[in-house]
């Protein structure tokens, strides 16, 4: 079993920014993507909920994050723990795995707090002063934070 504490304390400082801006992306859609299904009446338009996904979706798969004149990449190695940690997921959350989805969680919350919240938060700031909203919903970049410092300790 893989020391994942370990495995995100390690990366360098660099990756771990990189790391912060991807997640704040991806919670933030995820958090989209849920009202969406559950109907919330805070829920955005189906229009703005799949261009959020088109959007998330297109970095994960890339692993690559344009941000105006610039674009993030990862190295292989970051790329790989991410991707480790994505298949828990998919296959907990999408496929019905229960031990992988409680695994996922567990891994999620130790990347959250080894990341930590000021970098989460200025992940979220690099996020809102360089993408479009063309790209995602800026304003909507708050919700993933929300949902990730509530597991912060």
């Amino acid at each position: 079993m893989r020391d994942w504490k370990k495995t995100f304390d390690n990366l360098s400082e660099d990756n771990k920014d990189k790391l912060a801006i991807l997640r704040v992306m991806e919670c933030s859609n995820g958090v989209i993507q849920y009202s969406f299904r559950d109907g919330d009446p805070w829920a955005l338009s189906p229009e703005e909920t799949r261009k959020a996904m088109q959007f998330s979706m297109g970095c994960i798969k890339r692993m690559e994050i344009p941000l105006g004149e610039t674009t993030i990449t990862f190295d292989e190695d970051t790329a790989a723990i991410f991707r480790e940690v994505r298949e828990l997921y998919m296959s907990g959350a999408k496929r019905g795995n229960d031990d992988d989805y409680q695994e996922f969680m567990k891994v999620s919350i130790i990347m959250m707090n080894c990341l930590g919240k000021e970098r989460i938060i200025r992940a979220k700031e690099i996020l809102s002063n360089n993408i479009t909203e063309e790209q995602f919903p800026k304003d909507k970049l708050q919700w993933g934070v929300d949902y990730m410092l509530q597991y912060i300790r």
